[in-house]
């Protein structure tokens, strides 16, 4: 049986520091930023999480020296780990023969999706791999992720209302972007944080899970206030895998089933009653062709660069440079030339980006790491208690809504860094070498 108990001897005192930062993280990210620079959104949250790495470093390193020893939660698993290590070596290895490496190393203006960044991801991967050891912090964590989301949702909600003191009633396309900055990257966040927040459903005292169920629907308005395709259907495929996770465990209409269900009730309610609005978004979303017609054009570029560059790419972050050379060569003329007027900053696809960036056996590499932690996550799920289940199943989830998000879209720091952590929170729990007795249900 899997256990994710209270207290473990072999669980150093630091590490709670080290949980502490990353929750800590999950609330200020989201939210940060600053008009005072010219990439408003990015690079404040990219400031603050590299002063948490830093921070999480330091913590890490006085914990060992002190207690002489590298902490057992550290395990290996294998599958997971070698496929990181050969995502890292190919992506090193494209950069340094990258056709730009300042481009590859920081990545292009306003998405710092480079080398570095890459990095960063992976780091706090393992740090919420060392943080996250068992039930009570995995619900701490998603506490955290559900504070920010809110957050994030209410100021969008105050956008579309005309009432942001900021941006003045800005809004570009109609599209609420919050403190994100920009609707597509708010959309996938939200599907990240919509099913983790949902987990909080089930357990806790009732005044918390009444704030739950008014966070989820705040949650949903502002994802269908984005407008965004990518996001919408990673919103849908996020629920068949909840559905099938947390059927067998909730059984006949409990009390806490009746919570979920007024979830979904409130946040339908609240997404009917935007009226009018809605339907614009809606409408949107069934009529607009322009937008999947520049996909359909940048995906065919990418994938060509992928097809000449097969071992390691272009390098990252390239596409804007060796786009307009590869247009005229795949698209139609008039394709190519209306297109010659914009900088085509990425393929809007997570999966081509990688395959062109930095080849095909990185991106190889990255859905090694994808499918292990799938794999390792379904299998614990198996054997573990009631609210561990619940809480690896909202884990699942979210992986699944991003991995779709990730199909129609640039990668964006806040979601692809939450993605990040919470694969390696879940692998931190159930690698965890002693779990007998849950603690997710505890909420302060």
């Amino acid at each position: 049986m899997m256990n994710c108990g209270h207290h473990d001897p072999h669980d150093p005192a630091w590490s709670w520091a080290l949980a502490g930062v990353l929750l800590a993280s999950c609330v200020v990210v989201p939210c940060v930023f600053t008009t005072r620079l010219d990439a408003v959104f990015v690079v404040p949250k990219l400031a603050v999480l590299w002063g948490a790495l830093a921070l999480s470093f330091a913590l890490i390193a006085v914990g060992v020296l002190r207690s002489a020893r590298l902490p057992r939660l550290a395990r290996v698993v294998w599958v997971v780990d070698a496929a990181v290590v050969a995502f890292v070596a190919l992506n090193v290895a494209a950069w340094a023969f990258s056709t730009d490496r300042a481009q590859s190393l920081y990545g292009e203006r306003l998405q710092y999706q480079g080398l570095l960044t890459l990095l960063l991801y992976v780091s706090f991967f393992y740090v919420a791999r060392l943080a996250i050891t068992n039930g009570r912090r995995l619900r701490l964590l998603f506490c955290a992720v559900a504070i920010g989301a809110t957050l994030v949702s209410g100021y969008a909600l105050v956008q579309k209302a005309g009432l942001d003191p900021i941006w003045e009633g800005y809004l570009p396309g109609g599209r609420v972007f919050s403190s994100i900055g920009q609707a597509n990257a708010l959309a996938a966040y939200l599907v990240l944080a919509i099913p983790v927040s949902a987990a909080l459903l089930f357990g806790g005292r009732t005044s918390a899970r009444a704030a739950v169920v008014l966070a989820i629907a705040a949650m949903i308005a502002a994802l269908v206030l984005t407008r965004s395709r990518g996001g919408l259907l990673g919103f849908l495929a996020a629920l068949p895998v909840l559905a099938v996770g947390w059927r067998p465990l909730l059984g006949a209409p409990t009390r806490r089933l009746r919570y979920a269900l007024a979830a979904a009730l409130v946040a339908g309610t609240l997404i009917v009653a935007i009226g009018a609005s809605v339907s614009g978004e809606l409408s949107r979303i069934s009529s607009d062709d322009s937008s999947l017609r520049f996909h359909l054009d940048a995906w065919r570029v990418a994938a060509q660069v992928a097809a000449e560059h097969p071992v390691l790419g272009t390098g990252q972050e390239t596409f804007p440079d060796v786009f307009p050379r590869y247009s005229h060569a795949v698209l139609p003329p008039e394709r190519a030339t209306a297109l010659d007027a914009f900088r085509v900053e990425s393929p809007h696809n997570v999966y081509l980006t990688i395959a062109y960036g930095s080849g095909i056996p990185a991106l190889i590499a990255y859905i090694g790491i994808i499918a292990g932690f799938f794999v390792a996550a379904v299998r614990a799920a198996r054997q573990a208690a009631r609210e561990i289940r619940l809480a690896l199943v909202a884990m699942l989830a979210a992986a699944a809504g991003h991995l779709v998000t990730g199909a129609f879209m640039t990668a964006d720091v806040t979601s692809a860094w939450l993605f990040w952590v919470l694969m390696g929170a879940a692998l931190g729990l159930v690698s965890h070498s002693s779990c007998q007795s849950s603690t997710f249900q505890v909420m302060t």
